[in-house]
Parts: C-alpha cells; sequence; structure tokens
C-alpha cells in the first residue's frame, strides 16, 4: 500500500512536468490567449491601420483583433490576430522575460533553429527561422520584443508598426 501512494505521486509529477500545452502560442484562436496569462485588455474587433499597397493609395483598415495579457512573469504581451484567424503576432514587454516557448508554441522549434542576425550585442537578439521572425531586446528589468508568423500575417498588415 505504502508503494501505490509514492507511485501515484511520480506518475502524477511525470505527467506534470512532462506536459506541454498543445495549443499554446502563436497559431491558435485569440480566445485561447487565457492560457499565456491574465487578460488585462480584450479589444475585440479592433481595426488597425494597415500600410497602404502603393504611396498613392490610401491606408484601409484590416479587421484585426488584439488583446493583452499580464504574464505570470510580470510581461505585458499584446497577441494579434486577423479577425477570422489565429494569433499571427505578439509583442511584449515587461521585467522579465515571458516564456516564449509558452507564446511561441509550435513555433518555438523553428526559433530555437532559426539564424541569429550577428552584431546586435549581449542586449539584443533578432532570429528569423522557419516562418518566425523574432526580435527580443533588453538588459535587467526592461525586457521587450516582438514575433510573427510571415504566413499567417494579412496581406496589407505592416508588421514595422509592432512596437512593444
Amino acid at each position: 500500500m505504502r508503494l501505490v501512494v509514492p507511485l501515484g505521486m511520480a506518475v502524477g509529477l511525470v505527467l506534470i512536468l512532462g506536459s506541454t500545452p498543445a495549443d499554446a502560442g502563436l497559431g491558435r484562436p485569440l480566445s485561447a490567449a487565457v492560457q499565456d496569462g491574465t487578460p488585462i485588455a480584450a479589444l475585440p474587433g479592433t481595426r488597425l491601420a494597415a500600410k497602404a499597397a502603393s504611396a498613392s493609395a490610401p491606408a484601409t483598415a484590416l479587421p484585426v483583433q488584439t488583446q493583452s495579457i499580464q504574464t505570470p512573469q510580470g510581461a505585458s504581451v499584446t497577441e494579434y490576430a486577423a479577425a477570422s484567424g489565429p494569433v499571427f503576432a505578439i509583442i511584449w514587454r515587461g521585467p522579465f522575460k515571458p516564456d516564449l516557448q509558452q507564446l511561441l508554441g509550435q513555433y518555438f522549434a523553428p526559433f530555437v533553429q532559426g539564424q541569429p542576425r550577428a552584431g546586435l550585442g549581449l542586449t539584443a537578439s533578432v532570429v528569423h527561422g522557419n516562418d518566425i521572425v523574432v526580435h527580443s531586446f533588453g538588459r535587467m528589468r526592461n525586457f521587450y520584443g516582438a514575433a510573427w508568423v510571415p504566413s499567417l500575417v494579412p496581406a496589407g498588415f505592416d508588421v514595422a508598426g509592432l512596437q512593444p
């Protein structure tokens, strides 16, 4: 009987430590953002101005929704999603780096395998991976960055406007 309790605890511990959220991060619905932290602002139906395709054409509004959350690490994260699509970009700012494995989800492995850009120093990192771009900057108590999935970004959305 004494072996059942430790064995059960061991199995439970393995399940807890070995499990990772399957639906977390970029590429999932905006409604799943609560998995990443505590919602602090939900702005459904927000329309962001997109960069015009040419200098003579006026900017049009794209139906892009955003939601901001507070992570357990204290970072403020804003997730961007097309009106009828998955999260295509995130930005963050806070005293600690957020859990990028959680936020990047299925794109974390391509991020880790991506090629970092040289010459940015110890406080900056720009990685272009297989269908993932991550710009991360900061120093002690002030970290910020942006990540997006080029194949998910709606046509006309200017990722240069993603400012943490």
